[in-house]
């Protein structure tokens, strides 16, 4: 029952997005990232502690409550963004900017494929309309959301961006199957990758982050481009591609200098834009007494 209320919601929205202009539903989203912001003390204690320990002393204690209260508008912001898709979509042409496109070029003349190493930052979702400019097959490796109504809903709202998602607990085999067919899959690396992954340096304190990006690179030799989607005013974006990251496979320690680069990677991007980073989310735990034995 919770779930048909929670999707019975999400429908309402939907239709209230679809009608509104733009910018209304633009604005609605923002007061729903106040109210969240407000509401969920637990999720905003957590982001501030996230972006003091990104940002430490170089930032004055009110500018890190800015920067979390923008970060929880831009969250709402994001799932407002799916309601709107196909009005989006519609305008694409003039509602968004793409730069480093000759970086996606170069990565694709390897022909083993490329996976696009992406994060939570800005408007992630709409990197989906790649396949729109760049006219190639791209999926997504995606977390089933527990509500199947709402995973649903979601998949389909994916799809009108004709990128296609890839469950993430079944998804190195499809993934492979990608690019082996030269094909582009985004993965996204900003969040706790718990027991499977590598422990490396995030704004200078360790955390586990997935590998998974750097094992593809050395089992099938694909491109690791980074990219992300921002927000430049409400209803118009810029899609950033980046240079291929070099992945040396013939260093002993290939696996974490690699990871490690991607962290650095997203780390630029993140200070470049803090107020658009999914900040509420547990980015470092501690380690497990086990790992820490090894």
């Amino acid at each position: 029952m919770n779930h048909l209320l929670q999707y019975f919601t999400v429908s309402i929205l939907t239709v209230l997005a679809k009608v509104l202009p733009i910018q209304v539903s633009d604005w609605i989203a923002r007061r729903i990232g106040d109210l969240t912001y407000l509401f969920l003390s637990k999720r905003r204690r957590i982001a501030l502690e996230n972006v003091s320990k990104a940002f430490e002393d170089s930032i004055s204690e009110k500018r890190k409550k800015q920067i979390v209260r923008a970060a929880f508008q831009s969250a709402s912001l994001s799932m407002m963004e799916l309601f709107i898709v196909e009005k989006i979509k519609k305008e694409a042409h003039k509602r968004f900017k793409l730069y480093g496109n000759e970086f996606l070029e170069e990565a694709f003349m390897k022909h083993n494929g490329v996976v696009l190493v992406i994060s939570h930052l800005g408007s992630w979702e709409y990197l989906s309309f790649l396949p729109y400019f760049t006219k190639r097959s791209w999926s997504v490796v995606v977390k089933d959301i527990k509500n199947p109504y709402i995973d649903k809903a979601i998949d389909a709202m994916r799809r009108v961006m004709t990128v296609i998602p890839i469950p993430k607990n079944s998804s190195i085999r499809t993934v492979l199957k990608e690019l082996k067919s030269d094909h582009g899959v985004a993965i996204l690396i900003d969040q706790w990758a718990g027991d499977e992954g590598l422990w490396i340096d995030f704004f200078d304190t360790e955390t586990s982050t997935t590998s998974i990006p750097a094992r593809l690179a050395e089992k099938t030799g694909c491109a690791l481009v980074p990219a992300y989607c921002l927000r430049s005013s409400s209803g118009y974006y810029e899609i950033h591609i980046e240079k291929p990251i070099e992945a040396d496979m013939n260093q002993p320690d290939w696996e974490n200098l690699v990871t490690k680069k991607l962290n650095e990677s997203l780390e630029k991007q993140i200070l470049a834009y803090p107020e658009q980073w999914l900040w509420g989310h547990r980015r470092w735990k501690d380690k497990p007494d086990t790992m820490r034995a090894v």
